[in-house]
């Protein structure tokens, strides 16, 4: 038999033995599964209720940061309460810190147990796609408790409503202490923020307005402003907020100006 036969006819058994025994499949490459595995927590995640003592009103607010997300589904006991998708080409490169807060309807037009009816109390699980410069880093996840202890809304005692004060002395500012929920149940105030602005159109360019705010301990009710920080013949609005343990505040808000 010639050379040429015998190879031919090697090929041939050689072709069916691959034929029915087929080599195993590729495994899956392990950086990719652990890629798909991967779970960045967020830096933090909150879910309050914010109730306006002063014109009753009442609504939601948010606020999540992390490394980078493309988009958030907030779920709690209710089910699905609310799903953010960033689109375009900022969404590639991916979004870090958000706040937002929803539409505060009057409690006289919705009422207050009918909005907190929209979010039961409990947790919300915040869970979406995580992306940092166009490249994927799997999923991002975090936790918010939400309550709905309420605080009562501070008293104003000084400046009085619609005070005029002069621009040239320190102003002491000052409130009540709060000692209960709206319904007169007990509640734990952790802190208190004062924000004072003028009474103005904020530039047209710049996020917020010329103001200050400040995160003061609960066991402080009084404060003195500088004269540096005021100007003369110049009206302001400012508010405290009574913020209690889950997070949820209450504000009450009046106004006063500079001679």
């Amino acid at each position: 038999m010639s050379t040429k036969i015998v190879l031919s006819l090697i090929g041939i058994v050689l072709l069916a033995a691959a034929c029915a025994y087929p080599p195993p499949p590729i495994a899956a490459r392990p950086v990719a599964a652990a890629a798909s595995a991967e779970n960045t927590p967020l830096k933090a995640a909150k879910l309050i209720i914010e109730h306006n003592a002063t014109d009753e009103d009442t609504g939601f607010q948010g606020f999540v940061d992390s490394e980078g997300w493309q988009n958030l589904t907030f779920t709690g006991p209710g089910g699905e309460a609310l799903t953010l998708n960033g689109q375009g080409t900022l969404s590639n490169l991916g979004l870090t810190e958000l706040f937002f807060e929803t539409v505060e309807p009057a409690n006289a037009d919705v009422p207050l147990a009918e909005m907190l009816a929209l979010l039961p109390e409990g947790e919300y699980t915040i869970a979406g796609a995580a992306i940092e410069s166009g490249e994927s880093k799997g999923q991002t996840t975090g936790t918010a408790w939400l309550t709905h202890q309420i605080p009562a809304g501070p008293t104003l005692l000084s400046p009085e409503a619609e005070a005029v004060v002069s621009a040239s002395d320190d102003l002491v500012v000052s409130w009540s202490p709060v000692t209960t929920t709206i319904s007169g149940g007990d509640v734990t105030i952790i802190a208190y923020q004062l924000i004072i602005e003028r009474s103005e159109q904020a530039y047209p360019h710049m996020i917020g307005k010329i103001g200050l705010s400040i995160y003061l301990p609960a066991s402080v009710t009084s404060i003195p402003i500088p004269s540096e920080f005021l100007e003369a013949g110049t009206s302001y609005n400012w508010e405290v907020l009574a913020i209690e343990e889950s997070g949820n505040q209450t504000l009450s808000s009046s106004t006063f100006r500079t001679e």
